[in-house]
């Protein structure tokens, strides 16, 4: 009789360690992968409803010409949350160094507060459809007194479409944004600005959920700059377009990625004599729980 009793305990002691497992597995599992989708120009994913993501990033662009030479870096601090399975909220913090000619400014810049809803969505096996619609507002916080400027001292809105394919082997996305400016001090006015973006991706080895994950990416970044204005008169050697091949590698593991890439000018077409970019990089560290 207490043989049996200890059988019956031991199986119990089995099924009870066997529910548990089970449960820390399929929990690792049930849990969001963090999503893939372009460095430069937006994606149509949003987070799960309740879910966060935090990115903290490094900005660099360096342009030229025309007797001028600027450069700029920011730190950034990106924090965003899904209210909804397809609706996010969030803001982005930066701190900006500028230098342009000699001179130096270094500070707070402006603060972005952003919206997106990911209205289509279509799962296949292995893949998803998506498509979003975002609006980001840009407020006057950075230093517009600093030389060189740290802030533009307008509120300016942005908005735009994304699109994109994600499988396991292949990605495809395509965006285009619309950028708003209002006056800003000194009674300037930067020109509004479209961009288009075309981008596709490869996953070169299949990897298991718990194994390290890398994607390459290419993107196409299409950019026009309406004239910019001061005091109602148009500028002439402001605005044009530019187009950037844009070469991008995310490493993930779960919860936690590296993005980085760089933006490299192949055409252009400015209008007067302006200094032209040179090359924009970024890398990001990004983790969401």
């Amino acid at each position: 009789m207490m043989t049996g009793f200890i059988r019956r305990s031991e199986w119990r002691a089995r099924s009870l360690a066997a529910t548990l497992t089970s449960g820390m597995v399929l929990g690792a599992f049930s849990m969001p992968a963090l999503p893939h989708g372009p460095l430069f120009s937006p994606a149509p994913e949003t987070l799960w409803k309740g879910g966060t993501e935090i990115t903290l990033g490094g900005h660099f662009q360096r342009a030229s010409g025309a007797g001028e030479t600027e450069e700029e870096r920011q730190a950034v601090v990106e924090i965003e949350y899904g209210l909804t399975a397809d609706w996010q909220i969030g803001a982005e913090f930066l701190y900006a160094y500028r230098e342009q000619n000699g001179l130096e400014a270094d500070g707070l810049g402006d603060l972005t507060l952003g919206t997106k809803y990911q209205f289509y969505r279509r799962d296949l096996r292995g893949a998803q459809y998506k498509a979003a619609a975002f609006v980001n507002l840009k407020l006057p916080t950075g230093d517009e007194d600093a030389t060189p400027r740290l802030g533009s001292g307008s509120t300016d809105a942005v908005g735009g479409l994304a699109w994109g394919y994600e499988g396991r082997r292949w990605y495809a996305f395509a965006s285009g944004i619309y950028r708003l400016n209002t006056e800003g001090s000194g009674k300037l006015e930067k020109g509004d600005r479209q961009s288009l973006n075309l981008v596709g991706g490869v996953r070169p080895r299949l990897s298991g959920y718990y194994d390290p994950d890398t994607v390459l990416m290419l993107e196409l970044n299409w950019e026009r700059t309406d004239r910019d204005e001061l005091n109602g008169v148009k500028l002439d050697d402001t605005g044009g377009w530019e187009l950037f091949a844009s070469p991008v590698l995310w490493w993930t593991h779960r919860q936690f990625a590296f993005r980085g890439g760089l933006q490299i000018p192949i055409a252009e077409d400015l209008n007067g004599r302006q200094p032209s970019s040179d090359y924009r990089v970024t890398m990001e560290f990004v983790y969401h729980y």
